[in-house]
């Protein structure tokens, strides 16, 4: 199977992590070379990302994703949303799993002029003990959504 281009739109809703030095232009979804794409302000607290995949079978059949912001391996691919201090480092890397999503899910974005949603809730950032931002994996459903026309 060749590969396909699938639509999707991350919404982060939350306020970011307790410690950071960047801007506004320092936080988005992280591609490979380490650019942020910004997103969307949707309002104070909420930011939406709309990027496109690759993506094709594997040798068993299962759904691998490609592309500028898939990190990780084919058989566990992830995005990354990141905030960037003032010296250029990150602050802060949530880590998005891709599992969980079907072929079904694919096929109806795919079809059905739909694109696949995740949500991301973030309101309770924490520290460690010893004062840094915890970062790490953070559970997502994602979704498929028809697109409206308006």
């Amino acid at each position: 199977m060749n590969a396909q281009a699938v639509n999707f739109r991350l919404v982060y809703d939350g306020i970011g992590p307790i410690k950071w030095s960047g801007g506004t232009n320092d936080f988005g979804l992280q591609d490979k070379a380490g650019n942020l794409s910004t997103g969307l302000v949707i309002d104070k607290d909420q930011r939406a990302f709309t990027f496109s995949l690759q993506v094709k079978s594997d040798q068993f059949g299962a759904p691998v994703f490609s592309g500028p912001f898939c990190h990780g391996s084919p058989k566990d691919r992830f995005i990354y949303l990141s905030w960037r201090n003032a010296q250029g480092g990150f602050d802060q890397r949530l880590k998005l799993p891709l599992v969980g999503i079907t072929w079904t899910d694919i096929q109806m974005a795919l079809s059905h002029q739909a694109i696949i949603v995740g949500v991301l809730c973030d309101h309770h950032p924490k520290l460690t003990s010893t004062g840094e931002n915890i970062g790490g994996t953070r559970s997502i459903t994602w979704q498929t959504n028809r697109i409206e026309n308006t």
